[in-house]
């Protein structure tokens, strides 16, 4: 039987977005190497209701969650079946977006219920799967607007090695992914892209080479070419504004003298 990967995207832009692409890439050269299946959740598209904190899958329920008339079933029967499960998303205020954030609270009836244990030790973790299938791998990806990628990072990194624990994951954090794509630098995209791809590739076997991930978090643009991107992105679109209402005023002129004329008639 061909191995399972299981994309999680958590971008809003589901297909289109960019860091979704480098997973994809990840997922490929994942594929390229052992013969797995890729499977796609754009979380956006999903229905997925807030966890309500009652804690009956840690208790009454255990290892059941009491809502039952949303998406989050089927997730977790993908999740629970993956033998590589990637986790994608671009970085909103230094965090996942909300929408990922809540399938992410909705997973906490398929962990270990927590009895106490002190957060003493960030390698061990602290949300181990009940019923873990053996040899199961998590890849994490992300991307965000800044340069300073690992900064940017941190706060989730904290999140994650306290969930599952320190060095139990692959991660990588893509830096300036939008700027790229705005300054039509479809190329050197492509090239973060190739990249990525090899990493899945070695990931197949075990782990990412150090270099290979520091290529990948390295920032393509300088601080002061980015700088002049980034003003002028906004500049663009400050003035996309400007003409879009002067595009409606437009419009509504030519209706009231349409009208007018029209009442002449």
């Amino acid at each position: 039987m061909k191995k399972k990967t299981l994309i999680i995207n958590g971008s809003p832009k589901c297909e289109n977005s960019l860091t979704f692409k480098v997973a994809k890439a990840f997922a490929e050269g994942l594929s390229e190497e052992e013969g797995s299946r890729t499977e796609y959740i754009h979380v956006s598209k999903l229905n997925i209701k807030p966890c309500t904190g009652c804690l009956s899958c840690w208790g009454r329920t255990e290892g059941v969650c009491v809502i039952k008339d949303d998406s989050m079933p089927e997730v977790r029967r993908k999740i629970l079946s993956a033998d590589t499960i990637i986790i994608a998303f671009p970085i909103y205020f230094f965090g996942m977006p909300g929408t990922l954030k809540t399938l992410i609270d909705r997973l906490l009836g398929i962990m270990c219920t927590f009895s106490g244990q002190e957060l003493d030790n960030i390698k061990a973790g602290r949300h181990a799967l009940r019923t873990p299938r053996p040899g199961q791998r998590l890849a994490v990806i992300a991307s965000c607007g800044f340069s300073e990628s690992e900064e940017a990072f941190h706060p989730i990194k904290v999140q994650y090695d306290l969930s599952i624990g320190e060095g139990k994951y692959a991660h990588f954090c893509c830096p300036q992914l939008k700027a790229l794509a705005q300054a039509g630098s479809g190329q050197r995209f492509e090239k973060i892209c190739a990249i990525s791809r090899q990493a899945g590739m070695q990931f197949a076997h075990g782990s990412i080479d150090p270099a290979l991930v520091e290529l990948l978090e390295k920032p393509v643009l300088t601080r002061n070419t980015y700088r002049m991107l980034m003003e002028k992105f906004w500049k663009d679109e400050k003035g996309a504004d400007e003409n879009d209402k002067n595009s409606s005023r437009s419009r509504r002129s030519r209706q009231v003298t349409g009208t007018a004329l029209g009442r002449r008639a």
